[in-house]
């Protein structure tokens, strides 16, 4: 029976002679590579669309530039050892209260406006199961 190698092993894998250093584990290269980043970038930008689509457009006679709609974006960062995205909602403080619009409220006379729940639905459609 053969004794195992002691030290670095190393495996190689695809073309071009790629290595994968046996100790570190290949899915945190693969979580890195620059294809799992563009897969993410396409499923958040995704998602943002649609909160986009579905917010509420707000009462702006004169300029749009502080509605709920204006103001979701995605972004894609690296964080340790993968990349990670998030939709930022109302990152101006000058917007719309969006969680307003989507848990409800009572208004100034305590009348109760339900909520609208589109953020919700949103996150509910991108969902893996």
């Amino acid at each position: 029976m053969a004794t195992p190698k002691r030290g670095k092993q190393y495996i190689r894998y695809g073309t071009k002679d790629f290595t994968f250093e046996t100790d570190m584990g290949f899915e945190s290269k693969v979580l890195l590579s620059n294809s799992v980043r563009a897969l993410l970038v396409a499923q958040v930008s995704e998602m943002a669309g649609d909160m986009v689509k579905a917010a509420p457009r707000g009462p702006h006679v004169k300029t749009d530039a502080y509605s709920i709609k204006k103001n979701i974006h995605p972004y894609v960062e690296r964080v340790g050892d993968e990349w990670v995205g998030y939709v930022v909602v109302e990152e101006n403080e000058k917007a719309r209260h969006a969680m307003l619009q989507e848990r409800g409220y009572r208004d100034p006379a305590g009348r109760r406006h339900a909520g609208r729940l589109y953020l919700r639905t949103a996150l509910q459609k991108g969902r893996a199961e």
